[in-house]
């Protein structure tokens, strides 16, 4: 599916530093982190998440589904930035670090049980790979934070823009795979390649992120431990090229 144009009608959305919150699926500890009030507007954003995505993965078609994207996925994103809004002003930053990675265990957790069953093992191992991919994009994220700019860059804010629109788009596409694992409900195969393609953003996510990082903390310059590739890097280089020689030919 292509989805630039989608991803355009959303870009007046975007804060120039509004970072989206992986948090579309509600950990089942968030009771116990969060005060009542916050527990309910959580709960209140998560709910309008999966009604949406319910509608969704009931698309047959590709036409069905993409009618469904482009009636959908704008209001995904607004939610989306509403609940990273939110958390930035009312959960403190160690709940929040911690809520998102019960939720990426969980997601693993989940995929790994009933993955197989409802989706076969290349979907389930995509999917899997995209959680993985999110966490390594939540680690450059916490370092990004912690870097101090008195002035940015058009640069910086082109790598947060480009961060923001894949991310959104790969967690959408995440949700709905989380959203038929929790109702145990199959989704169709043609349906199922347009939300795999989707999970692919997370690559170019990650890249983005990467290269905003070099811009606010110069390799040269880092005080905190200095980022090596390694297996799992070339695992994600190699699959960014596929991507993007697959677009280019």
């Amino acid at each position: 599916m292509n989805s630039t144009l989608a991803l355009e009608n959303i870009n007046a959305l975007l804060g120039q530093d509004c970072v989206p919150a992986f948090l579309s699926s509600r950990p089942k500890q968030s009771a116990r982190e969060l005060s009542g009030a916050a527990n309910d507007v959580l709960s209140g954003m998560v709910f309008a998440i999966e009604q949406m995505l319910t509608n969704i993965i009931q698309s047959r078609t590709v036409a069905d589904y993409e009618a469904a994207y482009g009636q959908y996925f704008s209001k995904y994103v607004q939610i989306m930035l509403a609940l990273s809004r939110f958390a930035d002003a009312m959960i403190p930053a160690d709940v929040m670090q911690r809520l998102t990675w019960e939720s990426f265990c969980e997601r693993e957790s989940d995929l790994r049980q009933d993955g197989d069953r409802i989706f076969g093992t290349a979907i389930k191992d995509q999917a899997l790979f995209t959680v993985w991919t999110m966490r390594k994009i939540s680690d450059l994220l916490g370092q990004i934070r912690a870097a101090k700019l008195t002035e940015r860059s058009a640069e910086d804010k082109e790598c947060s823009q480009q961060y923001v629109l894949n991310t959104l788009r790969a967690g959408f596409s995440l949700d709905c795979l989380g959203m038929a694992l929790r109702t145990k409900g199959s989704i169709y195969p043609d349906v199922q390649a347009e939300i795999t393609d989707g999970l692919r953003a997370a690559v170019n996510a990650y890249a983005w992120v990467r290269r905003g990082l070099n811009l606010r903390v110069p390799t040269e310059e880092q005080v905190v431990p200095e980022i090596q590739w390694d297996e799992e890097d070339e695992e994600l280089l190699s699959s960014s090229m596929a991507d993007f020689v697959h677009e280019e030919y």
